[in-house]
């Protein structure tokens, strides 16, 4: 079956470890996609903005599964969004800084983040690698804008049991999901990346089999399931790898270009 859509996630999929890629080539797979009528989707943890800056060139022409699903956009043209309700917010964030003292925490829309300025220094530097906006707050409880996720930073030897932990605990209308290097985000239940690509395909009318899905982590679990041509870096997480009926190379190797390249030949 030919593959129409392609949809990747960008840290440790996508992007090498200094988060570049090869422009060069993949502007030429680019060029090949529109040629044979491929849609490109970034399903990520990363806002629309963030996304956008990976894809200066070509971010007006690809899809986008922003927030692990929680925003989703043809283009410029915002399709979805999966807020939280403004009680459910305030106690999440309770439970999360009372249960876990110690976790740096961002309130994220599709406009950029919010932390609390009383955040260690450390933690406010490393958002800016995935977040190009962000605004330091007095305090998250008492925001006032639309917030579709919150993500935390966690000890990375522990992670994904607090986030199995989470979702034993929270509230059945959130999920947690381990997005890698110790982060945790909790989403809507229906803010999913499959959700998101879904509702991409029924706009494009695409199959699941006509679909290729790039992960390796938790939270590219139910993207990686549902489709056939689904691949997990060699570096994903057990989920992930599990979730995937392939495995192939590293991030540091280009090896989802590589993939990308197969697709474009009707290797695949």
């Amino acid at each position: 079956m030919t593959i129409k859509l392609i949809a990747v996630d960008l840290d440790g999929t996508f992007l090498r470890d200094d988060k570049s890629y090869d422009k060069e080539r993949f502007t030429r797979q680019f060029e090949r996609m529109q040629e044979q009528d491929i849609h490109f989707v970034v399903a990520s943890g990363n806002p629309t903005l963030a996304i956008a800056e990976y894809f200066k060139e070509f971010k007006d022409k690809i899809g986008y599964v922003a927030e692990n699903g929680a925003v989703i956009q043809d283009a410029k043209e915002l399709l979805k969004e999966y807020l939280f309700d403004n009680k459910l917010y305030r106690e999440t964030v309770n439970y999360l800084k009372e249960t876990f003292a110690e976790t740096g925490l961002l309130a994220v829309n599709n406009q950029g983040g919010f932390y609390e300025k009383s955040e260690p220094a450390e933690f406010i530097q490393d958002l800016t690698d995935y977040y190009p906006r962000v605004t330091g707050v007095e305090s998250l409880e008492v925001l006032t804008h639309d917030i579709s996720m919150l993500t935390g930073h966690f000890p990375v030897a522990i992670y994904e049991k607090i986030s199995a932990q989470l979702n034993a605990e929270m509230s059945h209308k959130l999920q947690a999901k381990a997005s890698g290097f110790g982060y945790i985000d909790i989403n809507s239940v229906d803010a999913t990346k499959k959700n998101g690509l879904n509702l991409l395909q029924n706009r494009w009318h695409i199959l699941d089999e006509e679909v290729a899905t790039f992960g390796d982590n938790d939270n590219d679990q139910d993207m990686l399931a549902f489709t056939p041509n689904s691949f997990s870096m060699a570096t994903g997480s057990r989920l992930a790898r599990q979730s995937a009926n392939h495995i192939i190379g590293l991030n540091q190797d280009d090896s989802v270009l590589d993939t990308i390249d197969d697709i474009l030949n009707h290797k695949f």
